[in-house]
């Protein structure tokens, strides 16, 4: 029989916050500036209105299986078959995000710390800690972004120091431009708030369902909160005509950090940032070791994870990405995210309603 290890309330909330803002932190000021100038801010309030709704849809999809995934669920009301094809979809969705998170990741220690060492040793030696973690189940996984919460806390202070240098006016006047910019940058937000659709496996897990759509609420703002301090800080400290040259304006707005004892408060900022990086590859690791495991009919999801680890540093010793095929994955990710995570729960939550409708509330 299968364990399923429960998560706390807390743990889930860190745990999709973090998987939010782990990599769309470093580059969305820019993506931001660069469709709606520094009115772009606000797009951040209307991603965090779409995720809401989105939650909304997710908690009651799954309270239709409330100790099941959503494969389970899937199984249930649509057969063996389309359980069977939606695991290969979550498999190949989660490990895109897992590979986005290790090729970013990789691609700014070898820009900013460790020029003349291999993608794929890097990815190698990220895996070993992701493997070891990801093993344990969500659990694990929970703690570790508890407490990763707390030790980033001083974070926000540290860019706090940089406003001595902040132009206020940089931001006025607001709505420059009118809604249109700010309107069609909306779509830019669906991949910082990819992440919500962890519920779809943690849910069985939650110790208090009954709170699960509380607890997406509260991650979601905390997402919001995070996105909106530091867009507004880089907004306000560079000029609305040079931040988008600038990939990561939010590593760079560290240089005017000054301390005695450290030359570049960059370096050590990015070393540590890697723990935030990982709060995207590890659960998604899990994720695909989960449905890889549900589509061959077996529960050996340790060896699966094994395998899925070797191949992913079998594929960037093949094949080394640049910044330019990170832009393309990210592109390929905010779609597919806005349709796996925003629009799927809809549907699906439409088509039980139906189905239950039609057979009387009866289980087939």
């Amino acid at each position: 029989m299968k364990i399923i290890r429960p998560v706390s309330m807390l743990q889930f909330t860190l745990m999709i916050s973090a998987f939010q803002i782990s990599v769309a932190f470093l580059s969305l000021p820019r993506e931001l500036a660069r469709h709606a100038g520094t009115d772009g801010w606000i797009a951040i309030l209307f991603g965090w209105g779409l995720a809401t709704l989105a939650s909304i849809a997710l908690v009651k999809l799954m309270k239709n299986s409330p100790d099941g995934t959503i494969l389970e669920l899937i199984q249930r009301f649509m057969g063996i078959w389309a359980s069977k094809i939606a695991a290969f979809i979550f498999l190949a969705y989660y490990l895109i995000q897992a590979y986005d998170g290790f090729m970013i990741a990789s691609l700014i220690i070898k820009l900013w710390l460790l020029p003349s060492t291999y993608i794929y040793v890097l990815v190698l030696l990220l895996l070993i800690p992701t493997f070891q973690i990801a093993q344990h189940g969500f659990q694990a996984i929970g703690r570790y972004s508890e407490i990763l919460t707390f030790i980033s806390l001083w974070i926000p202070f540290a860019y706090l120091s940089t406003m001595r240098h902040a132009h206020w006016h940089y931001l006025l006047p607001v709505l420059k431009d009118g809604w249109l910019p700010v309107l069609s940058t909306i779509k830019i937000m669906f991949y910082p708030m990819l992440g919500i659709g962890l519920v779809f496996f943690l849910y069985p897990h939650l110790v208090k369902k009954e709170k699960a759509l509380t607890a997406m609420v509260i991650s979601n703002t905390l997402t919001c909160l995070v996105y909106l301090g530091i867009t507004l800080v880089c907004f306000m400290y560079f000029s609305p005509d040079e931040i988008g040259d600038y990939n990561e304006p939010v590593i760079s707005i560290l240089k005017s950090i000054e301390l005695q004892f450290i030359e570049r408060v960059e370096v050590p900022f990015i070393a540590f940032y890697l723990f935030m990086f990982s709060c995207i590859w590890i659960p998604s690791m899990r994720l695909v070791s989960m449905n890889s495991a549900w589509l061959l009919g077996k529960d050996r999801e340790r060896g699966h994870l094994a395998l899925w680890c070797f191949a992913i540093v079998v594929s960037f010793f093949i094949y080394r990405p640049s910044f330019i095929d990170a832009a393309r994955v990210n592109n390929v990710l905010n779609l597919t995210g806005f349709v796996m995570e925003f629009a799927l729960p809809v549907c699906l939550l439409l088509y039980v309603a139906i189905i239950k409708k039609v057979r009387g509330g009866k289980r087939t």
